[in-house]
Parts: C-alpha cells; structure tokens; sequence
C-alpha cells in the first residue's frame, strides 16, 4: 500500500539550541489509522507543525503523498488537513456555512455536493443549519473534521 506521509531522518533544533527531534523516521500509508502519542515535551506537535508546513525542519524530509513539504509546497499542502487541539470556529455560524468558508480559504470552490457527502459521512447532515454554539462539544469536533476535509 502506498504511503500518504512519509518522515525521514526528520530532526528539528530550534534557536535556542534546544532539540525537539531526533532523526525522526515514520510511514502512514493510505488508509490507516494512525496515532502519535507521548508525554509532553516529546515533539509531537513540533512533528505535526513540520509536516503541516508550520515549522521548517533543521534536516530530514517530509512528503505529503509524494509531494516535498518544502519543494513541492502547494501540492503538499493541498493533501493535508489539520484539527487543532482548540477548536477555532465562528461560534454564531451554522455548519454549512462554516464548512463552506473554510473551502475558500484554501482556494476550492464552494462544492455543495463534496459538503453534502462529508456532513452525512460524519453525522452532521441533520445539524447544517445549526449554531455552533448549539452543537456538544463532540459535534464541534466533527465540524472541526469537516473543515479540515
């Protein structure tokens, strides 16, 4: 199966001289469920910064698909979508109109239909026209899924 991230050799030292990675090496392929897990000060959001185009490594690399996050910038970036720990939507905003905002922030196009599809496919479709502010916190999450997809 082909691999949708790949990390190699991946270190990161920040100014400061503290060293947040270490010759980090992984392999998610297409389809699986991955979860990075460790205690705090381990690097994973650093790792997650690296891979997400937030952050630039010291050394290594990353590829998004196949696409370099640092050669192929545009192209990686389009394959990738992140969930933040916060949640970070307007509150007073319905999902669909969420969910459709955050298409054009990325320069896609509206799309109902894709909306559609990923509403129903993470429960959602019944809230569309729902606050977020009126959704549990779980709901929030997946409006936060949605938007990333």
């Amino acid at each position: 199966m082909q691999s949708i991230i790949q990390v190699e050799n991946l270190s990161k030292v920040y100014k400061t001289g503290f060293q947040a990675l270490k010759s980090v090496s992984l392999d998610i392929r297409k389809g699986e469920i991955f979860a990075l897990l460790g205690p705090n000060g381990a690097g994973k959001t650093t790792l997650i910064s690296i891979i997400c185009g937030i952050v630039n490594p010291t050394s290594g690399r990353v590829t998004a698909d196949g696409h370099d996050i640092l050669r192929d910038y545009r192209q990686a970036r389009a394959k990738i979508g992140l969930v933040p720990q916060e949640l970070t939507t307007d509150a007073f905003e319905s999902v669909w109109n969420t969910v459709t905002f955050s298409r054009g922030l990325f320069g896609k196009a509206a799309n109902p239909a894709f909306i559609e599809k990923i509403l129903k496919d993470l429960s959602l479709w019944d809230k569309k026209d729902s606050r977020i502010m009126r959704l549990s916190g779980g709901m929030k999450r997946r409006v936060m899924i949605a938007k990333a997809l």
